[in-house]
């Protein structure tokens, strides 16, 4: 058990000093749309680095949906940015035969700087001119096949600013598998056309169908993102120990190592108060550490979690979950 939380440690030890130094990696190249896929969707994942690829919670149906093989409950969870932007998550799982079928949705409403798209996470955070609103709608599915769980998801994501509007369907696929006591897992999300090119139109300025003089346009892609990952739960004598981690790449090849881990303890059968701490190398927008903590009464879950953003900001998340 030592040698274990040894070994956790070292390992997220090495995770913050690679996310505190993304000039080791490829930098982030690609404009992506739309931005309610880069957002986090659980207070639990966020808390732990934003990794859900192993979760066994309703909102790993945003992460993996191979996992709803193994997932229960129903979730809502909001976040503060700042003053001026915020986003929320919904989702639900219910037993299908030998998996699980799950709905759910996220809405992000911001405002973003006069004539600009795509939004990215830190053009979100300050005031701007143009209102916006993205959202995704999602239903999964998934069953196990002889030890290993495999699991597909169809979601309609929609984007507006100022009176710009896009919407495409996507897809995203997972398969997951119990190795040597790990959940090991692998996703392929948003797979999907980019948004067409679509430049900012204000409504009341010029011809409906003509693009303000001086706007900044550029075609923006969608943030397609394969991840690979595991985590692990373990005793460790009064405390029930998690640890997770993972390795995402973008389109444009940048790479995304986080992880995190959490630690509760039960002075009860039913109650569990526990600590998460997590780290990440941060995309645009982004700080490299997050952490939180929960309270577990019977069926009840609550959940907080902080994650640093860009200009020194902290974003909040709190989340509700009833199993």
């Amino acid at each position: 058990m030592i040698t274990f939380l040894r070994r956790a440690a070292l390992a997220l030890t090495a995770l913050a000093l690679t996310a505190l130094a993304p000039g080791a990696l490829l930098a982030q190249s690609e404009a992506y749309a739309p931005l309610i896929l880069r957002l986090p969707a659980s207070a639990r994942a966020l808390s732990m680095g934003n990794v859900g690829i192993a979760s066994r919670d309703d909102d790993v149906l945003f992460y993996n949906p191979a996992q709803l093989v193994a997932a229960r409950g129903t979730s809502l969870s909001v976040e503060q940015f700042s003053p001026s932007a915020r986003a929320g998550a919904l989702s639900s799982v219910s037993r299908l035969n030998t998996g699980g079928i799950a709905v759910g949705a996220t809405i992000a409403e911001f405002e973003s700087p006069g004539f600009v798209y795509p939004v990215s996470r830190g053009d979100m955070l300050g005031r701007g001119s143009n209102i916006g609103t993205s959202a995704s709608l999602v239903l999964g599915i998934a069953q196990a096949a002889k030890g290993t769980r495999i699991g597909g998801s169809v979601k309609y994501v929609e984007e507006r600013i100022a009176n710009t509007r896009n919407n495409r369907g996507l897809l995203d696929l997972g398969v997951a598998r119990d190795v040597f006591g790990y959940a090991v897992g692998l996703s392929v999300q948003n797979i999907g056309k980019s948004f067409a090119p679509t430049p900012l139109i204000h409504p009341s300025l010029g011809p409906a169908d003509e693009p303000i003089p001086g706007s900044t346009f550029a075609p923006s892609t969608m943030p397609l993102r394969t991840t690979l990952g595991a985590g692990r739960a373990i005793p460790a004598g009064p405390f029930d120990v998690f640890a997770t981690g993972a390795v995402s790449v973008l389109r444009d090849g940048f790479v995304t190592p986080a992880g995190g881990a959490e630690i509760g303890y039960s002075w009860l059968d039913g109650y569990n108060i526990i600590l998460r701490g997590g780290a990440r190398r941060p995309e645009r927008g982004e700080g490299p550490m997050t952490a939180g903590a929960g309270f577990i009464m019977d069926r009840l879950s609550i959940d907080y979690a902080l994650e640093m953003l860009s200009g020194s900001r902290v974003g909040h998340r709190v989340g509700l979950r009833v199993r």
